[in-house]
C-alpha cells in the first residue's frame, strides 16, 4: 500500500514523521476523510474545501493549492487500486524545534480499505446516550478526539453505541457523525452551529430540500421528546436511523419513514457521480 508524506510517495510500512510533530506532542492537526469507489473519490471538492476551512481556522498553511492536493489524491487512488476504500488526509503543526510553536506542516496522506456502505438503510437497534460536552473549535474537524475515545467503556455500560454531545440541554453532534430529527410535522431538523458541519450532512440538507421543509437552528434535548425519527449521518454511515436516545425510544422505521426516502435520495445522488 502507497502512502504520501512531504511531497514523497513511499510504501505505508516504511512512512514516518519526526518525533518532534506537533500532531504527535500537542495534539496539534486536522484531517479529513472521504470515500472512494474504485477510482473515483465521491464529493472530492467539498472535502478539500472542508479540508482549507479547517487550516485556515488552525492557522495552518499548507503550501499546495487544492487543485495539487486534488492530484496528489487521484495519483494515490491509481496506484492502489483499491475495490472500495478510504482517504485520510491529515496536516500537523510540524516539527515544532520548542514542542508548541506550529511550523511549517506535515501533510499525510493515507488509504485503506473499507467496506462499502450498505445499498439499503440499516434498520437494527442504534442507541445514543447524550452527554454534556462542547469541542474546542467545533467547527473545525481536528485530530482531536480525546473525549469521545475516552467515553468509549462508559457508552458501552450505557448500552448505546455512541455518545450524542449537548451545551446546557442544546445538542450539537455525536463525535462522529452529525444529528437530525424529523419533527411530528415532518420538517428536517439540524443543529446549525457549534458542531462540524459534514459534507454528508451537507448533501442531505439539499436533497431534502427537494422533499420537503428544512430547518437548521438550535435543537434541544425536549425536541427530541417530540420527534417522531432522528439520525445521524457521516461519509462512512451515509444514513442510519437511531432507535433510541436516553430514555426516548423511536418507533420502527418501515418503508414509509422519511429516513428511508432520505436515505435513497442520497444514495441515488452518490450515484450520480460515479
Amino acid at each position: 500500500m502507497v502512502s504520501y508524506i512531504n511531497e514523497t510517495f513511499i510504501e505505508s510500512t516504511a512512512a514516518s514523521i519526526p518525533v518532534n510533530d506537533l500532531g504527535l506532542q500537542r495534539g496539534y492537526g486536522v484531517f479529513d476523510f472521504l470515500r472512494v469507489k474504485g477510482q473515483q473519490p465521491f464529493f472530492l471538492q467539498q472535502h478539500i474545501d472542508r479540508l482549507y476551512r479547517s487550516l485556515e481556522l488552525m492557522r495552518l498553511h499548507l503550501s499546495y493549492s487544492k487543485e495539487e492536493l486534488i492530484n496528489i489524491i487521484q495519483s494515490l487512488i491509481d496506484q492502489n487500486q483499491l475495490s472500495h476504500s478510504g482517504i485520510r488526509i491529515t496536516v500537523t503543526g510540524g516539527a515544532s524545534p520548542d514542542g508548541y510553536t506550529p511550523v511549517d506542516p506535515h501533510l499525510i496522506i493515507v488509504q485503506q480499505s473499507i467496506p462499502e456502505p450498505p445499498q439499503a438503510m440499516l434498520t437494527g437497534p442504534y442507541k445514543l446516550v447524550t452527554y454534556q460536552y462542547r469541542r474546542q473549535l467545533p467547527e473545525v474537524k481536528t485530530t482531536d478526539y480525546l473525549m469521545a475515545i475516552w467515553l468509549q467503556p462508559w457508552v458501552k455500560e450505557q448500552g448505546a453505541h455512541d455518545v450524542l454531545y449537548h451545551d446546557n440541554g442544546w445538542v450539537s453532534e455525536c463525535p462522529r457523525s452529525n444529528f437530525f430529527i424529523i419533527t411530528k410535522e415532518n420538517v428536517l431538523v439540524t443543529p446549525h452551529e457549534g458542531m462540524l458541519k459534514g459534507v454528508t450532512r451537507s448533501n442531505i440538507l439539499k436533497v431534502a430540500k427537494g422533499i420537503m421543509k428544512v430547518e437548521e437552528r438550535a435543537v434541544s434535548l425536549e425536541d427530541i421528546r417530540s420527534a417522531k425519527e432522528a439520525f445521524i449521518s457521516s461519509s462512512t454511515k451515509r444514513l442510519i436511523p437511531v432507535t433510541g436516545i436516553d430514555d426516548v425510544v423511536f418507533n420502527s422505521y418501515d418503508s414509509d419513514c422519511i429516513s428511508r426516502t432520505l436515505f435513497e435520495a442520497l444514495a441515488l445522488l452518490e450515484a450520480s457521480k460515479e
